[in-house]
């Protein structure tokens, strides 16, 4: 049997930068609210709950006068007004790359409807739309038709196409083809804002797919660059295993002429990965 593992492995640093000033904030105090899953893994998610975090969904149910987190995926514009009016202590924990797109709508929106391409139930995606007054969230093609009709509605004159930055790579490219093709009179501006560390995990799991029989993917049920790396995967490869830690390899049979692939989320931390790596080669 042999095992093939991608370049890319573990957090990745916005995902690093987040899980520790959480698990520092968390030492200074019992407990910590925080608005929403930090990060899209159970595990590492049970582990912080276990050391005094309390996830709330809704900041309304978090008492005045306390400290919050705010995820790496960003909030809603209104999340921010109703912490103040609380009295809050926000530990803003936005990534970066996020709150660069923020304020690219922020300019955008008031000369162009805009456009995000991405899961239309995911926390950034939902945060994104909230900083604009006309545009919509296209997840799939499907969506494209929609738009038009809503963008000509808006009497606006020019399209702001951004991404969310987990968002699979190729079926951005898909949809913005498609967008090009239907509005041919309208000025289009694509700012292509998928994470570079998205696109370097994805072209890497492209690539070693092409290479394996069988394909494990490491990361929590809810993530959505993890789901992506296995629709990349199955693309090239018949046999994808998205499991979320070691335990779930013992479901799967392994043959001693396998070649298998490995590879992770960017929500999934560089123990769980060797700990599966570990696994494999014990077989």
């Amino acid at each position: 049997m042999k095992i093939l593992v991608t370049k890319t492995i573990g957090f990745c640093n916005g995902v690093n930068n987040a899980v520790r000033k959480v698990s520092d904030a968390l030492e200074k105090n019992d407990y910590i609210y925080s608005l929403g899953e930090i990060v899209h893994n159970e595990i590492v998610m049970h582990e912080l709950i276990n050391k005094g975090l309390v996830v709330k969904n809704d900041i309304n149910e978090i008492p005045d006068n306390v400290k919050v987190i705010f995820r790496a995926h960003g909030e809603k514009e209104i999340i921010y007004d109703t912490a103040k009016k609380k009295n809050l202590d926000i530990l803003d924990l936005t990534c970066g790359k996020v709150k660069i797109i923020h304020n690219k709508i922020l300019k955008e929106k008031n000369s162009s409807y805009i456009i995000i391409i991405g899961k239309k139930n995911h926390p950034e995606t939902i945060a994104h739309a909230s900083y604009y007054d006309k545009g919509c969230v296209i997840e799939t093609s499907h969506d494209i038709n929609s738009l038009l009709d809503d963008f000509k509605m808006s009497e606006l004159k020019k399209i702001y196409i951004v991404a969310q930055t987990t968002f699979s790579e190729s079926t951005f490219e898909e949809i913005v083809k498609e967008i090009k093709e239907k509005c041919k009179d309208v000025e289009v501006t694509i700012d292509k804002t998928i994470c570079n560390a998205t696109k370097i995990r994805q072209d890497e799991v492209r690539e070693l797919a092409q290479k394996v029989n069988k394909m494990v993917i490491i990361g929590g049920k809810n993530s959505s660059n993890t789901k992506e790396l296995a629709n990349v995967s199955y693309e090239f490869c018949e046999n994808v295993y998205l499991i979320q830690n070691v335990d779930d390899l013992k479901e799967i049979s392994f043959d001693k002429k396998d070649i298998i692939g490995v590879c992770s989320g960017a929500s999934t931390p560089i123990e769980m990965v060797n700990e599966v790596i570990d696994y494999l080669n014990a077989i």
